[in-house]
């Protein structure tokens, strides 16, 4: 029990060295854990040595860690591999896979990682008192509230703008590219853009509630989740980069 209680302090302080950026300290967290695991092929270890791996520029050996941990959940380990986890295991590895460019394995992971988050989401059971979610109404006044902190001249331009709210993103959208865990995404000609080529198609601003839900532990967090990428899409909208959008705290 001892080192098991070791083991989870190590992954936790790696966890937070990440967070802050901190490599090295990440790093050594990770050996700890290692060195205390119960299982060394316990896959929350590959889960934040990939994570690492992938901060330190190495996307083949995040890839490597992955792989040994999804083959082990394929045998006699399956059971340890709950939808949540196989998911943020099937998440780094499309991270891995686009960083080294093979587009068609990113593809699938992805499209592994939307059936999987589904899956998660049903078990836990979404509309669940306990669940922290948001109801379609509420949702809507969120992101009317959020909208309304734009000057009058955005706004105008909004009104020929579409914003849809959906769960996830399709399918489609994933094999186009688009990771599955985007909170949204501006779809269409920037004004910039449109000024000089006219619009083409209607211009959408897609928001997926499930996605930004998720990343939220409390309902603040979650209201205010739903403020910035309401505004950050609507920066992207407006044309701004995303070096723009982190000078701004949207990024």
């Amino acid at each position: 029990m001892a080192g098991r209680r070791e083991f989870e302090r190590a992954l936790e302080r790696g966890w937070r060295a990440l967070d802050r950026g901190d490599l090295r300290a990440a790093a050594r967290a990770l050996d700890g854990a290692r060195a205390a695991a119960p299982d060394p092929y316990d896959p929350d270890l590959a889960e934040l040595g990939a994570e690492l791996a992938l901060a330190g520029g190495d996307p083949a050996a995040a890839a490597a860690l992955l792989e040994q941990a999804l083959s082990a959940g394929r045998g006699d380990r399956l059971e340890r591999l709950e939808p949540d986890l196989a998911a943020d295991l099937h998440h780094l590895m499309g991270r891995a896979c686009e960083q080294m460019g093979d587009r068609p394995a990113m593809t699938r992971e992805w499209l592994a990682v939307l059936r999987l988050d589904a899956a998660a989401a049903h078990a836990r059971g979404e509309s669940a008192d306990e669940a922290l979610e948001l109801g379609e109404a509420e949702f809507e006044r969120l992101v009317d509230d959020a909208l309304g902190e734009l000057p009058d001249e955005i706004l105008e331009r909004l009104a020929n703008v579409a914003i849809i709210a959906d769960d996830r993103p399709s399918e489609d959208l994933v094999r186009d590219g688009l990771d599955p865990r985007t909170l949204g995404l501006f779809h269409g000609l920037s004004l910039p853009h449109e000024s000089t080529l006219g619009p083409a198609f209607p211009d959408t601003i897609h928001l997926f509630k499930r996605n930004i839900e998720r990343v939220c532990e409390t309902d603040a967090e979650l209201r205010e989740e739903i403020r910035v990428t309401v505004l950050h899409e609507t920066a992207h909208y407006i044309g701004l980069d995303e070096d723009d959008l982190r000078r701004l705290g949207l990024g």
